[in-house]
């Protein structure tokens, strides 16, 4: 009987090893997911601010940035809102990825 106790007792054990390195790669995944849409936003707030002090205009749509100043996105991956009130205002930058809950 101590036996199977002590055999139970590893396996509560590992079971709970295994739940917690779990959690851990699910926590770092949506980390990284974050990361990754925050670094695509940056890049893209980047670019329309180089042509504004070049141009002194706003960029109306994300494919003048992607042809003329070089900027590359992964659109089968990625849900990019990008929205233009006025030439001299910032536009609206929104980047989600796709599959996340916000679709």
């Amino acid at each position: 009987m101590k036996t199977l106790g002590k055999w139970l007792g590893s396996l509560v054990l590992f079971a709970g090893a295994l739940v917690f390195l779990w959690n851990g790669l699910i926590d770092a995944d949506q980390t990284s997911a974050k990361q990754d849409t925050e670094r695509i936003t940056s890049a893209i707030r980047k670019a329309a601010v180089e042509c504004y002090s070049v141009e002194g205009r706003y960029p109306k749509d994300l494919a003048y940035l992607q042809e003329e100043y070089g900027l590359v996105l992964n659109e089968e991956a990625y849900f990019i809102t990008y929205r233009v009130d006025a030439e001299n205002m910032m536009p609206d930058i929104y980047v989600y990825r796709k599959g996340d809950a916000h679709e």
